[in-house]
């Protein structure tokens, strides 16, 4: 149902933002992750990205992290959304971050689905991409917020920053209570 209200709606937006003249919010690519087939929530996502002007480059799903790679390279966006619904995808995010860091890719990451954590983000993805920062998205609703938090010219810095520091401090206080290095 949610795919074929996507896909009723997305002709509409397409006439909107051909219509409207003024620039972007900014851009967003976004994929589910190499072994993971589910994207209702990343296509909602998109769905509210673009009600808000924001340009978004949704490569669907399975997608391989050379491949966001690759199109990451060639469309330069501003903020890249990566999703998974199972617990693989968990890994797959912290070898996509990874290979970001490799590749000199340094914008805004998003993390998104039904087995992501703010926890499993600061312990787990944040750490290894420090080039930038790396956000964990619960929920959909949400995603205009952060991106207009972490695109704004004049707070983003700041922003970025107290995101990094609260991360830290949660990967910490976890690492003391449970006895975990990382």
């Amino acid at each position: 149902v949610m795919k074929k209200a996507v896909a009723y709606l997305l002709p509409y937006i397409e006439e909107e933002k051909s219509d409207d003249k003024t620039s972007s919010a900014g851009k967003i690519l976004m994929a589910t992750v190499k072994g993971d087939v589910h994207d209702i929530g990343k296509n909602i996502v998109a769905v509210v990205a673009r009600c808000n002007g924001y340009e978004v480059e949704d490569m669907g799903v399975m997608v391989s992290c050379a491949d966001i790679i690759d199109k990451a390279k060639e469309l330069s966006p501003d903020i890249i959304g990566l999703s998974g619904l199972i617990t693989p995808s968990l890994d797959e995010m912290i070898t996509n971050v990874e290979e970001f860091k490799k590749n000199g890719i340094d914008v805004p990451v998003l993390i998104g689905g039904a087995t992501t954590s703010k926890a499993h983000t600061a312990i787990k993805i944040a750490p290894k991409y420090p080039e930038d920062v790396v956000v964990h998205v619960p929920d959909a609703s949400l995603v205009v917020g952060v991106c207009r938090d972490l695109l704004n010219t004049k707070t983003s810095n700041s922003h970025k920053a107290a995101v990094k520091k609260e991360q830290v401090d949660f990967a910490l206080s976890y690492a003391k209570n449970k006895k975990v290095s990382f």
